[in-house]
């Protein structure tokens, strides 16, 4: 694809993820407007992954028989539906039920979209199209959050509605865009939830492990951090002024996947994705995982550290995205980013739920402990992360 199509893809996809990260934005509100645990809170939080888990493997799946075009642009009118709907929830229960529609329909855009641009397409040169795309992901997500400023200043409900309006903007790119044709004509398609090919590879399966851990490792810093810094900041977090900072730190913080993806992907090419990869997930798991401690800084510290940190655990999405696209058969290559990516989604709803679990249970969100713990958790993740991608070959890219 030339890159006007590829530009106009990645802007399609920011749009249609202008509502993902209103929730996280705004979770100390949702906590208060609806009395939440922690526990809730982490539901609620964590359930548009859920349901792009379940329906990630189908969806994508379905690009190995119809053109991926198609897939796309149903879910993206799905999701900016998703949003509407949200807005005009009253609890949490009908609030989840939106949310999960939410993730379906992402599950139906993001590797969908990402077969339709890297269609036919090998080397380095697909591996930079992934990383723009998956990088762009990252924008969205970004951006999404400064939304939680208009859920101030607005209510969270006008807050959905814009964002049900820039998706439906963002469907009508995607429309004007998307490569007519490719995926889905391969010969001999094979049986849709036959994943028996794509678990016999071991570098998939490596990959696989690896993009859990590198999802699972973020959480707290990703879904968290606007509870975590208004608990640092105390008394100052009622202060407008201050809840704007909090929100523009969460979005730096969700923004800083960009460069910290597509360096680590240059780097992964450059000297090899096991090295590079491992060498972030330890990195990270002192980061992120000792990151629970900072409450002790001042809270100005705080911040730059949370900033700091942000990039060092997101330095893996890119790349590892990349090498399962390098490494996957091309006739199973539908159904193993499905897997790939399901396996990842899965590991942030289970990791955003066990977050706030822990947090209940170690004493809540004014307990140091309680976040030093669940900051722990990320860490763990990512030396798990680590001992997948060790075991990598060398020449990936040559595969």
């Amino acid at each position: 694809p030339s890159t006007p199509v590829v530009a106009a893809l990645c802007a399609a996809e920011i749009l249609g993820l202008a509502g993902f990260s209103i929730v996280p934005a705004l979770l100390p509100q949702f906590i208060q407007a609806w009395s939440l645990t922690n526990t809730q809170a982490g539901w609620l939080a964590g359930i548009v992954s859920a349901g792009y888990m379940l329906a990630v493997i189908p969806l994508v799946g379905l690009t190995d028989r119809r053109p991926a075009r198609h897939i796309y642009l149903a879910s993206s009118g799905l999701s900016a539906l998703s949003c509407f709907g949200m807005a005009l929830c009253d609890s949490l229960l009908p609030a989840l039920g939106f949310r999960a529609l939410a993730g379906i329909a992402i599950a139906g855009m993001y590797m969908p979209g990402l077969r339709a641009l890297t269609h036919g397409v090998r080397g380095a040169t697909r591996a930079r199209i992934a990383a723009w795309y998956t990088s762009s992901f990252t924008i969205g997500a970004s951006l999404s959050f400064l939304f939680g400023r208009v859920g101030t200043l607005l209510g969270w409900r006008s807050a959905f509605v814009i964002a049900g309006i820039l998706g439906a903007a963002g469907l009508l790119i995607a429309w004007a865009a998307l490569p007519r044709g490719g995926s889905g004509d391969e010969e001999e398609s094979q049986p849709l939830l036959d994943f028996r090919p794509v678990l016999a590879n071991r570098d998939v399966l490596a990959l696989m492990v690896g993009y859990a851990a590198a999802i699972w490792g973020c959480v707290g810093l990703r879904q968290w951090i606007v509870v975590f810094l208004t608990f640092c900041a105390g008394d100052q977090a009622a202060d407008p002024a201050q809840a704007w900072i909090i929100l523009v730190v969460g979005a730096v913080i969700n923004f800083l996947g960009v460069p910290a993806g597509l360096i680590g992907n240059e780097l992964s090419i450059r000297y090899g994705l096991r090295t590079i990869a491992t060498l972030v997930f330890v990195l990270s798991a002192f980061a992120g995982g000792l990151f629970g401690f900072t409450p002790m800084l001042p809270y100005i510290a705080v911040l730059g550290v949370s900033v700091v940190a942000g990039f060092i655990v997101q330095g893996n999405f890119s790349n590892l995205t990349s090498g399962v696209l390098a490494v996957a058969v091309p006739r199973y290559l539908g159904a193993t980013i499905g897997l790939y990516s399901c396996i990842g989604f899965g590991a942030s709803f289970l990791g955003t739920l066990l977050f706030g679990v822990t947090l209940d249970q170690f004493g809540g969100t004014s307990q140091l402990a309680a976040w030093a713990v669940s900051f722990g958790t990320c860490g763990l993740a990512c030396l798990a992360g680590a001992a997948a991608t060790i075991l990598l070959p060398r020449n990936i890219w040559q595969r």
